[in-house]
């Protein structure tokens, strides 16, 4: 995977993660992830930039304060990619951490993989 795409991806993936108002996020999710993006967690899988939107959605719902930040550059390995990150939540921030772990099909997103840390 090449340096821009890696730099494009992580500058727009935290811009999605970041974005409140859902046009502006969803126009930000058409540019990177596919229509058909996966993304696994380990309590379950969302299909399609609708419902991840819609997830991101819940979590501004339960935490206006919600910010997510990464900590290193993206890494990457053949079309694959992964993103060590945190999580500030609440007016007294705790703080999340973890990895998403990318798998890129023609220049987009088609599956992300969350890992969290225990808390």
């Amino acid at each position: 995977m090449d340096a821009q795409l890696m730099d494009r991806l992580q500058q727009r993936h935290t811009a999605v993660w970041n974005e409140k108002d859902r046009t502006k996020r969803d126009a930000l999710m058409q540019t990177i992830y596919a229509d058909d993006i996966k993304m696994y967690d380990k309590e379950f899988i969302l299909s399609g930039i609708t419902a991840v939107s819609d997830f991101i959605d819940t979590l501004f719902a339960d935490d206006a304060d919600f910010s997510f930040t990464p900590i290193q550059p993206m890494e990457s390995t053949q079309n694959g990619a992964r993103l060590y990150w945190t999580i500030r939540t609440g007016p007294q921030p705790n703080v999340l951490t973890g990895m998403d772990f990318f798998v890129v099909e023609n220049d987009k997103v088609a599956h992300l993989f969350v890992f969290m840390d225990a808390l």
